[in-house]
């Protein structure tokens, strides 16, 4: 499994955990609710500043959405 991959299923993963949208979670991040859907469906490499915001929008370290890489 990519990368790209394993970080989109845990950042659905932990989305889903605290029971909020896609589009809450980027109102969280501070971006657009694309971007979460293409994160979660590993559509694209991220960013790290990117996975920090969606780690920050999560209340969680961003080590955590990595974990597995």
């Amino acid at each position: 499994m990519e990368p790209k991959d394993i970080v989109g299923r845990n950042i659905k993963k932990h989305r889903g955990q605290i029971g909020i949208t896609q589009e809450e979670l980027a109102h969280r991040a501070g971006m657009h609710p694309v971007e979460i859907g293409r994160a979660e469906r590993g559509v694209r490499d991220m960013r790290v500043s990117s996975i920090a915001k969606i780690a920050k929008g999560l209340k969680m370290p961003a080590a955590d959405l990595m974990r597995g890489v």
